[in-house]
């Protein structure tokens, strides 16, 4: 009897846990960053930056481009405050005369780079900046940012602007470098997830990368300034896309008189004095 009492007071033996379910597969595709559309076309990669239109400005350029922004801020950000309209507002009355100078200059380098055309290339420049800093997904990023930019330059004299103008720059543009990369990120999932589930669903063609955006010109030399020879910069510079095509050169037939050169007689370099012992 003792032995049945005590087989009956002992602790019966659980059983092993049953096996864990497979992990659970994800198979919601993904979705763009930010709330973007599908099949966006990004910019191509160059020194492991985005391609945008901010690239390889001068000063003058970058402090114009910076005025830009901050009217896209002004017109496309809301707040409490309405902060962005009234530091818009407040750059124009208190930096006014330094931005007309930087105007006139980036003016002045595409007059010099390309002539007559030049000013309707920078308006097309332009254009293409206003809707880069209008980029829907990216406003709400990019309000913030443009509040902080324009504080820092009504904190400062107009004399020290053009030396902030690229550092300022970048802080605007790095929203929308952010995006970017996130929707790339969002491609190379999405070319995972089609890798994996292609056949039962449709399958999305990554978009072609945007076309590189025009270079501004550089830096033209100060108003006034009369070269003798041709400017480095006209030498260098391609011409604008609305340039009329050169005429083609024939080529010199044998025993025809030659002709004189159309770049003007070429500089003597005069070897400077020795000092007289």
């Amino acid at each position: 009897m003792s032995l049945a009492v005590l087989a009956a007071c002992s602790t019966p033996v659980k059983p092993p846990p049953p096996t864990p379910p497979p992990p659970v597969v994800e198979t919601m595709m993904p979705r763009p960053p930010m709330g973007a559309v599908e099949n966006m076309s990004i910019p191509e990669m160059e020194d492991g930056q985005y391609l945008t239109p901010n690239r390889k400005v001068t000063s003058n350029t970058a402090l114009w481009h910076v005025r830009m922004a901050l009217n896209v801020a002004a017109l496309s950000c809301r707040s409490a405050a309405d902060l962005p309209r009234l530091q818009y507002n407040r750059l124009l009355h208190v930096h006014g005369p330094l931005l007309t100078k930087a105007n006139e200059a980036v003016d002045r380098n595409y007059t010099v780079a390309y002539g007559r055309p030049g000013l309707s290339a920078r308006e097309r420049l332009n254009t293409v900046v206003y809707n880069f800093f209008s980029l829907p997904p990216v406003t709400k990023s990019f309000c913030p940012v443009a509040e902080r930019v324009g504080a820092k330059l009504l904190a400062m004299p107009s004399s020290a602007l053009l030396d902030y103008a690229p550092e300022a720059l970048a802080e605007l543009e790095k929203p929308f470098q952010d995006f970017y990369a996130a929707y790339a990120d969002y491609l190379r999932r999405l070319a995972e997830w089609q890798s994996r589930f292609g056949a039962s669903v449709t399958v999305v063609v990554s978009p072609t990368p945007l076309p590189p955006p025009p270079v501004p010109p550089g830096e033209a030399p100060p108003q006034g300034f009369s070269p003798s020879i041709t400017s480095a910069i006209q030498q260098n510079l391609p011409p604008p896309p609305d340039a009329p095509a050169k005429p083609p050169v024939a080529p010199a037939q044998p025993g025809a008189p030659s002709q004189p050169s159309a770049a003007g007689p070429k500089l003597m370099i005069q070897p400077l004095p020795t000092n007289q012992e």
